[in-house]
């Protein structure tokens, strides 16, 4: 009778634990307009926490650092304003004419003034490139730079709070906590990690926008700063932001001077991208991040998912502040070595993974009385 009332009390638990996770599920997805601006804003206070120190160790009294940070952030965002609403404006008023050159090069590949050669490739993007479709995303991409604008100057406003309160703290040694302090060690390693994580991809993500916008610039492609901006921001998505920085420029590459130039930058979009991030992003990230690929792969789709586009350009910092949170427990920290274990790891962190991995099974086991 007793075994069986403790399986009850288990069951109870399980059945508590599953429903309190699909309410704050449920609870992210419906505040995500509020938790976005929120998140964005934190996550680059985090980056540029530290600079307003560096600069007052250099004899800057407090109030200019402060004011030089807060300066460097809302120049560099409203420059890519200034930027996306230029352009935007320009790419709205020019969609009718893109539209009549798609159909024009339609025309072309269907009376066969394309080369042999190319038919079959040309073939497929006739049959996906039409001119209807063309106008669908080009009025959706100027959607979605619009209401980006607006959420910008949100996440401005909210940074310029955070950053002030952020520093107005006071430091673990005021705060009755000292250097050692487990939550002091705690939050200085994944603001660390989160910090270089974003410094590293901004880097990376301006060198391919600047080579995406020589490139178009050089063939002659309109808006081609906008489609190097595009590519360094949505270079934040890992894996999935690549190809979704590539639809427009080739999309308007074939439509202004037809399959040639378009397939030109497809395949110099591929190599750009390609060669920064499997030769230049892989040794950078290698000091001092360490998280799956498979998890950073799934943390785009299930972010995405809750939190939409925002969510899918903060799934790593986001999953690595969520895996700082469980290594805090004892009965999470084998979720933990599980998510950061890395292919090709060395021996011993090999046996530390598993090790961890025995421990959280045994707690299982425990748990449910095996």
């Amino acid at each position: 009778m007793e075994h069986l009332a403790d399986s009850s009390r288990r069951l109870l638990y399980l059945l508590l634990g599953i429903a309190s996770v699909f309410i704050i599920i449920w609870g992210i997805r419906t505040s995500a307009v509020i938790i976005n601006p929120i998140l964005l804003a934190l996550v680059i206070t985090i980056t540029v926490l530290p600079l307003p120190g560096k600069l007052t160790q250099r004899g800057l009294p407090g109030w200019l650092a402060l004011v030089i940070t807060m300066g460097l952030v809302i120049g560099i965002l409203a420059v890519i304003l200034a930027v996306a609403a230029y352009s935007i404006g320009r790419l709205a008023g020019a969609i009718p004419t893109y539209v009549t050159g798609a159909s024009l090069q339609q025309a072309e590949m269907a009376a066969g003034q394309l080369q042999d050669r190319y038919s079959w490739l040309a073939e497929g993007l006739s049959a996906v490139l039409k001119p209807e479709q063309i106008a669908v995303v080009a009025a959706k991409t100027v959607q979605v730079i619009g209401n980006s604008v607006v959420l910008v100057f949100m996440v401005l406003l909210i940074f310029v709070f955070m950053l002030s309160a952020a520093i107005a703290l006071p430091r673990g040694g005021k705060a009755g906590l000292s250097l050692d302090h487990p939550v002091v060690g705690r939050f200085a390693r994944f603001t660390g990690e989160v910090r270089h994580y974003v410094l590293i991809m901004t880097g990376i993500n301006f060198l391919v926008g600047v080579g995406n916008t020589i490139l178009l610039l050089a063939l002659g492609v309109d808006f081609a700063v906008l489609w190097g901006v595009l590519s360094w921001v949505l270079g934040y998505i890992p894996t999935v932001g690549f190809w979704l920085a590539l639809i427009p420029p080739v999309i308007l590459a074939y439509a202004e001077f037809g399959f040639g130039t378009a397939l030109v930058v497809f395949v110099a979009y591929v190599l750009i991208n390609g060669g920064v991030q499997n030769l230049i992003q892989p040794r950078l990230m290698g000091q001092g991040l360490r998280i799956s690929p498979l998890v950073v792969f799934i943390s785009v789709f299930v972010w995405g998912w809750l939190l939409g586009g925002i969510g899918a350009i903060l799934s790593v910092p986001l999953t690595l502040i969520i895996l700082d949170i469980l290594d805090g427990f004892t009965s999470t920290q084998w979720v933990v070595a599980l998510a950061r274990y890395m292919p090709g790891a060395d021996p011993a962190e090999q046996r530390s993974v598993q090790e961890q991995l025995r421990q959280g099974w045994g707690r299982l086991r425990a748990l449910w009385g095996g």
